[in-house]
């Protein structure tokens, strides 16, 4: 049996040690911000790389994933991130306004950097009619061949999607049905109707919020994260694109997410930590890292 002596001294030990043990605890439960979906290896961008991390870091986010839409985007972001492997992820594939250019050799060279532990999504692919709906059928081929690749590696896919004249939500929607992600995936930078949203959600998919969430015309968004299980959003920059409020009109950069991060704490009626501790467990779930 102990001492009561040494019992004494023990309590005596944790009392002045216990607040130091706690605090240690607690800044290891404590997350930063995510960045799902930033092109801060394109062209433009690559050349600030490291001001836009130091910008990052300051802001509290630890987490970047880089969207690749090149083999020379890939290459630029491995070698950019080599050093920090646990803060940057990747993702690569070929969007759909590129589809014109593309050839299934250079689909296939793409790929096969999928085998790099660092890269986590096949993305960002799907359809966009704003621009030009007259490619669309090409457009669905390669997406459906990149959603087999994603599937065949066991990869999620980053969505692309923008409607013009004609719907390319709802022809996203009805090939990942009749071809699944059976990995899951995201629809990145999500500003399409409730309904959509919660047919998305039914086959298993995210959606990532960014800057739109805070524009004065961004109710859409708004109205679509009100109905959105918590478990089911990712935040995102879209950089360079879409800073959001109070930034709005700048360069987006992944320093910015934290407005978006602190806009859906606002709706959500949660804590920024909170918020925070939601989407790393989201992304975990997500992309398995």
């Amino acid at each position: 049996m102990k001492s009561l002596h040494v019992s004494v001294w023990e309590n005596k030990f944790w009392l002045l040690w216990e607040p130091f043990v706690s605090s240690i605890r607690s800044k290891k439960m404590e997350y930063g911000w995510i960045d799902s979906h930033a092109h801060i290896a394109s062209e433009g961008l690559v050349e600030s790389f490291d001001e836009l991390v130091s910008n990052a870091k300051s802001e509290g986010i630890d987490k970047i994933c880089i969207i690749c839409g090149s083999l020379k985007e890939i290459e630029d972001a491995l070698e950019k991130t080599k050093s920090d492997t646990d803060m940057f992820d990747l993702a690569i594939g070929i969007h759909p306004c590129d589809v014109k250019d593309a050839h299934e050799g250079d689909l296939e060279k793409m790929m096969a950097y999928l085998e790099h532990p660092q890269v986590v999504c096949v993305g960002e692919i799907g359809l966009d009619y704003y621009w030009d709906d007259s490619n669309r059928e090409v457009q669905k081929a390669v997406f459906k061949r990149q959603i087999e690749i994603a599937n065949e590696f066991g990869k999620p896919v980053a969505i692309h999607v923008r409607n013009g004249e004609l719907n390319a939500m709802e022809d996203v929607l009805q090939i990942l049905e009749s071809h699944p992600a059976t990995a899951s995936g995201i629809v990145h930078c999500y500003s399409d109707t409730v309904e959509n949203a919660k047919r998305l959600f039914e086959l298993g998919f995210y959606i990532g919020v960014g800057g739109i969430l805070t524009f004065k015309n961004g109710q859409n968004v708004r109205d679509v994260l009100n109905i959105a299980p918590i478990d089911r959003i990712l935040t995102e920059t879209d950089s360079p694109y879409l800073a959001p409020v109070p930034k709005r009109g700048k360069r987006n950069e992944p320093a910015f997410v934290r407005y978006t991060g602190e806009k859906i704490g606002e709706l959500k009626d949660l804590t920024p930590q909170q918020v925070k501790s939601q989407i790393h467990q989201n992304y975990k779930t997500l992309f398995k890292r």
